[in-house]
């Protein structure tokens, strides 16, 4: 019997035929599917490259915010627009026309501009361009803190971030009996680093009188006690005047106040009224207990006293407690009796009451990772912004050193810095 030969060249052919028409199937998917991937790759690198450039926008219109004010900068809104299109033709994209401009939270230091910016990348792919359109729209965006205006010189190396200080101070009390023991404090503005003060301007006296003071000449911030002395005749006087000079790396600033301090020589017997009050300073609610000083060491009898406290009350008490609500400096006179005689004294400018004050630290040569602390060390309860990133050294600040006016909810001022 014989067997039938196979002709194994025939299906090899066959076999080869077979696989030829299947990878030509293939072959038109396999290119779609590549396709389709270079397309929306292109358009996902486009997007990113395009949120690029919406940062690079809003970094300039930060950088020049008043060409958008109410007097524009025609130029500098020009280069921005031409900053955009010249980005735009690098992406192969088109943007929307017109080009929307940057929108401003508000004008000062530390506000937002917002940059938002649409373009068209086109579809290469036929299938897809059917599906979803010739081109599909993808939009950056990008948010930047205002920072026209912020001293960008390295301190140390050309103009400082802080600003010359303000020069003033208080003085309590400006009137008593001799010995008289003065307070002065500095509030001047603008985070001085030195202090030079007079505390014997312009001495003078009436009535034959003649004064000393305790200490003419300080360097420190203080606050210093004088002691001011007038001896002579009973209800002689002596008047003194004082002087402020601060200064830090930014400049220098003086004030001087005349015949400010006035001392009388209190009378020998009878009747003389004197009294401390502590504290003497404080934020408002500020809660001062005050106390009859008895200068006669009992040989007077006091049947009756009277205390003004410069806010429209008043007590009858020998050793009232008064509180003081509102931000002022108040006189507070003092009016005792022993039933024949009285003697009242008025102690002008004795309670200094103040509000919250917000003290803005100067960061220069701070690091970034450094400047929360101080802000929180300063009171503030905001977050510090930054305008980049890396841990660098501050050289730029959104609120120059110094004092700010505290907000409802306290110290709440938003800053920004930036290298």
């Amino acid at each position: 019997m014989h067997l039938p030969v196979r002709n194994a060249g025939a299906a090899t052919r066959k076999s080869r035929g077979q696989s030829m028409v299947e990878f030509a199937l293939f072959v038109p998917v396999l290119l779609l599917i590549i396709l389709v991937a270079l397309d929306f790759g292109r358009v996902y690198l486009g997007w990113i490259n395009l949120q690029q450039m919406a940062r690079v926008a809003a970094n300039y219109a930060a950088n020049n915010a008043t060409a958008w004010d109410a007097t524009p900068d025609a130029a500098k809104q020009a280069r921005y627009r031409q900053m955009i299109e010249n980005e735009a033709r690098l992406l192969n994209c088109e943007p929307q026309n017109p080009l929307p401009g940057p929108v401003f939270a508000g004008t000062a230091l530390g506000a937002h501009v917002d940059v938002s910016i649409d373009c068209e990348f086109a579809l290469i792919t036929p299938i897809i361009s059917q599906i979803l359109g010739s081109s599909i729209q993808a939009t950056g965006s990008a948010t930047f803190p205002i920072k026209e205006g912020i001293v960008s010189a390295v301190p140390g190396g050309g103009a400082p971030i802080g600003v010359a200080p303000v020069a003033d101070f208080v003085v309590s009390p400006r009137t008593g009996w001799s010995a008289l023991d003065v307070t002065f404090t500095d509030t001047s503005l603008g985070g001085p680093t030195s202090w030079d003060w007079d505390f014997n301007v312009g001495a003078d006296t009436t009535g034959g009188a003649s004064g000393s003071v305790s200490d003419e000449l300080e360097g420190s911030e203080g606050p210093h006690t004088i002691i001011y002395t007038c001896t002579g005749d009973p209800g002689a006087t002596c008047t003194w005047g004082a002087s402020l000079e601060v200064s830090n790396s930014a400049g220098s600033s003086s004030t001087q106040v005349d015949d400010w301090i006035v001392v009388t020589i209190p009378p020998v017997d009878g009747p003389l009224a004197e009294f401390e009050g502590l504290p003497r300073t404080g934020l408002e609610g500020l809660d001062v207990d005050f106390s009859f000083v008895d200068v006669r060491a009992g040989a007077v009898t006091y049947t009756s006293f009277l205390w003004e406290f410069g806010d429209g009350d008043t007590s009858t008490q020998q050793n009232p407690s008064h509180t003081y609500d509102t931000e002022g400096t108040y006189d507070v006179t003092l009016t005792v009796s022993d039933g024949a005689t009285s003697s009242s004294l008025t102690k002008q400018d004795y309670i200094v009451v103040t509000r919250e004050i917000c003290t803005v630290p100067d960061f220069a040569n701070t690091r970034r990772n450094e400047a929360q602390d101080r802000w929180e060390d300063a009171n503030f309860t905001t977050t510090v912004l930054f305008s980049d990133n890396g841990n660098f050294i501050i050289q730029e600040q959104s609120l120059l050193g110094g004092t700010v006016d505290p907000q409802p909810d306290g110290c709440a001022s938003v800053i920004t810095v930036g290298p």
